[in-house]
């Protein structure tokens, strides 16, 4: 008899562990929307998070590299912008150097005994050399800077240069007519030329270039 009490009670017990199983498993229908609801917005909340840390780590990006853009930019200008050439570097002594030589080989000349006599034809003739191979002299030296120096510092070279002629010519024809019609006219604008040509040459190597 105690058998079959204890056999009804399991009974009951194993037909009572589904139905008690099954409410568990039953979650009301408004409280599964609500936590479905609550899910989602966590998921918005996180994804709206996400986007916005996207968003600002782009702009981040983009803005240290639009910096880096414009430095790199001002650098490329710098770089590309022309170095100012006001004077030549490294050619002033060897240029003094051969102006010098020039005026050794002057005074070499075998016409300088008689125009140092006074003889007018050998002084026509020794001045007009003399100032022939300065006049050389000069050419060169203002090519080399041409080719080297500035445009705006050339440009100014070349205004000094021609002011310079005007003067230099202007300085022979004076010296010229005071001997004008005379025999001494010719040696006078000559001599003239040669010591302005000379002086000429001296200067622009020492104002346009150093040692």
């Amino acid at each position: 008899m105690k058998i079959k009490k204890i056999a009804f009670i399991m009974v009951i017990l194993l037909s009572a562990a589904p139905l008690t199983s099954c409410s568990k498993n039953n979650k009301n229908p408004i409280e599964e929307k609500q936590q479905i609801e609550e899910k989602q917005q966590i998921k918005d909340t996180a994804n709206e998070f996400d986007n916005a840390n996207n968003a600002d780590s782009y702009s981040s990006t983009n803005s240290g590299s639009s910096t880096n853009n414009g430095q790199t930019n001002e650098n490329t200008q710098e770089s590309n912008s022309p170095i100012q050439v006001t004077k030549l570097e490294g050619r002033r002594k060897e240029f003094i150097e051969k102006l010098d030589n020039i005026q050794k080989e002057i005074d070499s000349l075998p016409e300088k005994k008689d125009s140092d006599a006074g003889i007018t034809i050998a002084m026509k003739s020794y001045y007009g050399i003399s100032y022939d191979m300065y006049d050389k002299a000069l050419n060169e030296i203002y090519d080399l800077l041409k080719e080297n120096l500035s445009p705006e510092t050339m440009q100014n070279l070349q205004n000094e240069q021609i002011k310079w002629i005007e003067d230099k010519e202007a300085l022979a024809n004076e010296e010229a007519d005071k001997y004008k019609g005379g025999t001494f006219e010719l040696v006078a604008y000559n001599i003239s030329l040669y010591e302005s040509t000379k002086n000429r040459c001296y200067e622009l190597v020492n104002n346009y270039m150093t040692d």
